[in-house]
């Protein structure tokens, strides 16, 4: 019986930001309300904060998200992060670079990375909350069991665990599999590696970036399936991959929502 280890080296870049970032300030969130540190970054914060918050749809956000992070670390290199505060997965900090994320800029460009990164975050709540995740002492999956991710043990009919039941089996799994265990002890080998999978399966992912991990996959999907149009005829397993969502009515929903909320920024 396969055994899959979970001590690998994962989301190195979106879920870590380290001592070189300028941390900006952390602001706690209650029930959706910003609360106010009193300092000089508060406006900043609070900008960023209403931006998010009048985007997504607000039952999951006031649920789950209890604080903001801004940090800085140049222009295009860690864009943004959402990752629990505890093992519950029922507590989450949003973190956002303040260059990279920019809603005051004329920038065109700008302002469709900006959404793409905020779309694609909340893809990871959405993905790995607490209805989705629960703890669990594993530190190996059996194969045909619910997948295990850092944040614990998916559901069986969580979305995770459906995306790649259907999406991440057989022979890219394995590769998926040795990558993590032989190679990813360093995030430059790690990503090498793993540019190597994208590159022999590019059909197979909407971005380079997708590869990283099954987690990564359906979030960038996620973000496709919100940004572009419904693929009529899907041909290869990306496009399927983008349509997977559209079996989901509250998904379809939150589809609707997301891309009201951000016509004003993506005219």
């Amino acid at each position: 019986m396969k055994l899959i280890i979970i001590s690998f080296f994962v989301m190195f870049s979106f879920f870590n930001y380290s001592s070189n970032d300028e941390n900006i300030g952390a602001w706690n969130i209650s029930n959706g309300r910003f609360i106010k540190n009193y300092t000089k970054n508060d406006d900043l914060a609070a900008l960023h904060w209403k931006t998010f918050y009048d985007i997504f749809p607000k039952p999951i956000v006031k649920k789950y998200i209890k604080k903001l992070v801004l940090i800085s670390d140049g222009l295009d290199e860690k864009t943004g992060a959402l990752g629990a505060l505890n093992e519950r997965n029922d507590k989450w900090q949003l973190v956002i670079d303040t260059i990279d994320v920019n809603f005051r800029t004329k920038n065109k460009r700008r302002l469709r990375e900006s959404v793409y990164t905020l779309v694609h975050e909340f893809g990871h709540l959405l993905t790995l909350n607490s209805t989705q995740i629960r703890p669990t002492n594993k530190i190996s999956q059996e194969e045909g069991e619910p997948y295990l991710t850092i944040e614990g043990e998916s559901y069986k009919n969580s979305y995770l665990n459906k995306f790649v039941s259907l999406f991440w089996k057989g022979k890219l799994l394995e590769k998926w599999d040795v990558i993590k265990e032989r190679h990813c002890f360093t995030e430059e080998s790690c990503v090498e590696k793993l540019f190597g999978l994208y590159r022999e399966n590019f059909s197979d992912f909407v971005t380079d970036y997708a590869a990283e991990s099954p987690e990564e996959d359906i979030v960038e999907s996620w973000t496709f399936f919100v940004l572009k149009k419904k693929i009529k005829h899907p041909k290869t397993i990306a496009q399927k991959k983008i349509n997977f969502f559209y079996q989901f009515p509250e998904l379809v929903e939150y589809r609707r929502q997301i891309r009201v909320n951000t016509r004003l920024y993506l005219r």
